[in-house]
């Protein structure tokens, strides 16, 4: 959900195959045949899978639980700025990750700080506070710190990024919102991270991990890779393609088409 303000603030393989071949009754000729067979077999498995539409499927939709602010009276910057969570707008996003990557959108640079909160229903004290500054337009992100307390499984936590318009009267600044719900990994998600991962963080491997997480309906952690896999290769023309689309099936059109946008020009 895009949230447009006057004035704004500082804050963002396919599947390995593994084929058991018996050598009982075969000959050499016919393991060398079987063996090529399978690598072929592997490798249009692995093109499919690279070229196949990228799909996120939702959980269980529950209640929405996004707000925005009302207004933007403290803020006194000229250009309107828009600034949008990147999170389904109709569902709860999920994460399988105890210290999960929240990730949010600005439309362009600008003189105040953003703030970045993230809070335990029923606690008072947030979790965790950072205030950044936005130095130009695209994705930002804040990781939650190792060194905190991992999400527990089960539980919903509500996170938001605040324009600070004026530190003196928090009514006056302008925030947008939304849940994150950790989680636990399903043995098929297990089985299927582990069938792609290769041990190291590449555009490409990043990429497959996301689809997976994807398919499962994690949010949190599709985006997370795909959104690494994208900043480190914007021109990459599959992997801009993927990333478009999961935004696109979130309800983030607009934001897809900033982004768009925002590639022509740089």
């Amino acid at each position: 959900m895009i949230l447009k303000l006057r004035k704004l603030a500082p804050v963002l393989a396919g599947t390995a195959s593994i084929v058991a071949i018996s050598m009982i009754g075969l000959s050499n000729v016919s393991v060398d045949r079987a063996l090529r067979n399978t690598t072929l077999s592997s490798s249009f498995s692995s093109i499919a899978w690279a070229n196949a539409p990228f799909q996120y499927n939702p959980p269980s939709r529950g209640t929405p639980k996004t707000t925005v602010g009302a207004g933007s009276r403290g803020c006194t910057q000229s250009v309107p700025i828009g600034v949008a969570l990147l999170v389904p707008n109709d569902h709860n996003g999920q994460t399988v990750s105890g210290h999960p990557t929240f990730l949010w959108y600005v439309s362009d640079k600008t003189s105040v700080p953003v703030q970045f909160s993230l809070v335990e229903p029923g606690v008072s004290k947030p979790l965790y506070i950072q205030q950044m500054s936005v130095e130009k337009s695209g994705i930002m992100q804040v990781q939650l710190p190792k060194e905190l307390p991992e999400l527990q499984a089960g539980k919903k936590y509500r996170w938001s990024v605040s324009l600070i318009c004026d530190s003196n009267r928090p009514s006056n600044n302008v925030f947008v919102q939304s849940w994150i719900e950790r989680v636990s990994p399903s043995a098929d998600l297990t089985q299927k991270l582990a069938a792609v991962q290769t041990g190291d963080s590449s555009a490409q491997t990043l990429r497959e991990q996301a689809r997976v997480y994807a398919q499962a309906g994690i949010w949190y952690n599709a985006l997370e890779d795909l959104a690494s896999s994208y900043t480190a290769n914007p021109k990459d023309p599959s992997i801009s393609a993927d990333f478009m689309s999961l935004l696109e099936q979130a309800g983030l059109s607009k934001v897809a088409l900033q982004e768009r946008q925002r590639l022509v020009m740089n």
